[in-house]
């Protein structure tokens, strides 16, 4: 049967492919263009570019003015007068002192003193104090102002106020034991230092008075050097 229908099929494609072919129309005649056609023929209009903005030119170092800076008020040079040692709840007034006629340093009974030939606070060099460790007899509910200076710890920090109401904060780098003779702490030393001189070590009787053996010198330096 399978061979039978495969020739009928070859006879359909042979007869469909040499049919003649559907008769063509002739081509039709150009249409003119409407009014809407020929509206899509015009040609565009050539728009000119914009002329450029006359802008300043803008040099290369052309820079937005800026504020100059305010300068630090410098703090006015003068003698101190109070002084404060938070880690030992100090908070006491200074006097100044000189020396003796015998050249002896001159040591306030009841306050802290300030070596006037040394040097002021803030002025680059050495400033000298002093004060006793021990009450006096004549009054003896007034408590010595360097009693406890042997407690104030290295890196405390210690402020003197000057007579012109400026602060200068200090910070204890060392602490020594010298004899009264060695005097070079209280001299010049080529930079701002504060120096706190007192007494310290055994307790002996000079001229019926209590003398210590040694000198605590307390030194410290400008805090943020």
């Amino acid at each position: 049967m399978r061979y039978i229908i495969m020739p009928l099929i070859c006879i359909v494609l042979l007869s469909a492919a040499c049919s003649p072919s559907p008769a063509t129309s002739p081509p039709a005649a150009p249409v003119p263009p409407t009014s809407a056609d020929a509206a899509l023929s015009i040609p565009p209009t050539t728009v000119p570019p914009p002329a450029p903005l006359d802008l300043p030119e803008l040099r290369a170092d052309a820079r937005l003015p800026i504020a100059a800076p305010t300068p630090k008020a410098t703090p006015v040079p003068g003698d101190p007068v109070r002084i404060v040692i938070d880690t030992i709840g100090m908070d006491r007034p200074m006097v100044g002192v000189g020396l003796d006629s015998n050249y002896i340093p001159i040591v306030p009974k009841h306050d802290v003193g300030w070596y006037f030939y040394s040097a002021q606070p803030g002025s680059g060099e050495n400033v000298v104090l002093w004060g006793h460790v021990l009450r006096f007899l004549d009054a003896p509910d007034i408590g010595a102002p360097f009693a406890r200076m042997h407690e104030v710890p290295i890196g405390a920090t210690i402020t003197l106020y000057n007579d012109q109401g400026n602060a200068y904060t200090y910070v204890v780098r060392e602490q020594v034991w010298a004899l009264p003779n060695e005097v070079d702490y209280i001299l010049p030393r080529g930079e701002e230092l504060l120096t706190l001189v007192s007494c310290i070590g055994d307790k002996v009787i000079v001229d019926d008075h209590v003398q210590m053996t040694h000198r605590l010198i307390t030194i410290a330096e400008p805090q943020g050097t």
